[in-house]
């Protein structure tokens, strides 16, 4: 289908699967075990700051017995050629043209963290596109401190370390702590950095009302990074959000509670009385 001023899919591109589209793009992808699936729902994952579709291997598997699973790695990140980006609308005008390339419905977009401020974004800027919208440890200003921001190019390794000191929940894995400190120094000082100056630069808190699509808020109960309160205020904004509070997590919620994450973006997706959004009040 022919939208205007915009990228449409090819008709070599007629064939192929999101995954196999964005292969040859040259985009980082982990797809579900099942490949696609035609008619199928696409839930597209997108990671947080320095994070890649490795992030989201709770969920890739165990979703994607139903649903077509898509987790990407956003540009400077995982394998996906760099330069990275240092503002939330870049990353969602690069969004937008992926998503103009796969032209398939349903399709539901979640983000973690700085990737829930992309997917807020994308819902403001093209929801024609969207079916749903999932935002996971996130909110709708991601306020970072200048001299975090400073530390990140003197004391990069360091900064990571302290990151992911209060990312998990108390008693988390150490082997997994490990593991995601590793990741993100794999992005680099650079892109690190560049991530959480667009964080930084993001405020949608007025914009938000806007939003009238189907939209999933979930984070930890023992999130110190973007804290419940921050997820509530998302819940206020937007209209008929759902608010799941997820025990025995932090900021990585998807891997520190996986089962009860998943069930939550299962029912979401899978089930349309779980994404009915009140019709608006006339004037």
């Amino acid at each position: 289908m022919q939208r205007r001023g915009s990228i449409v899919k090819r008709e070599d591109e007629a064939s192929m699967s999101p995954a196999e589209i964005m292969r040859g793009l040259k985009i980082g992808v982990v797809e579900g075990p099942d490949g696609y699936r035609e008619g199928a729902p696409v839930l597209l994952m997108i990671h947080g700051a320095g994070g890649r579709a490795q992030m989201w291997q709770s969920q890739i598997r165990p979703l994607g017995r139903e649903i077509n699973t898509l987790a990407i790695d956003l540009p400077g990140h995982g394998k996906t050629p760099g330069p990275g980006r240092d503002s939330i609308g870049s990353y969602a005008a690069w969004i937008r043209e992926i998503l103009l390339r796969m032209d398939t419905k349903p399709l539901f977009l979640m983000g973690h963290s700085m990737g829930g401020a992309i997917v807020q974004e994308a819902a403001l800027l093209f929801p024609e596109l969207l079916s749903g919208i999932i935002l996971a440890s996130t909110g709708p200003r991601l306020q970072v401190a200048p001299q975090f921001l400073e530390s990140l190019k003197n004391r990069f390794e360091e900064t990571v370390e302290t990151i992911i000191k209060y990312a998990y929940a108390s008693g988390a894995d150490p082997v997994l702590m490990g593991q995601g400190a590793q990741l993100m120094k794999e992005a680099g000082p650079s892109v690190v950095h560049d991530d959480f100056l667009a964080c930084n630069r993001f405020d949608r808190r007025n914009e938000l009302s806007r939003i009238e699509l189907p939209c999933l808020i979930m984070c930890g109960e023992q999130d110190k990074l973007a804290p419940p309160s921050l997820s509530e205020e998302l819940k206020k904004a937007i209209p008929g959000a759902r608010f799941v509070l997820v025990p025995s997590a932090g900021h990585m919620v998807m891997i520190e509670n996986y089962r009860l994450f998943n069930e939550a973006v299962h029912d979401f997706v899978m089930v349309p009385e779980c994404r009915i959004v009140p019709a608006k009040r006339l004037p």
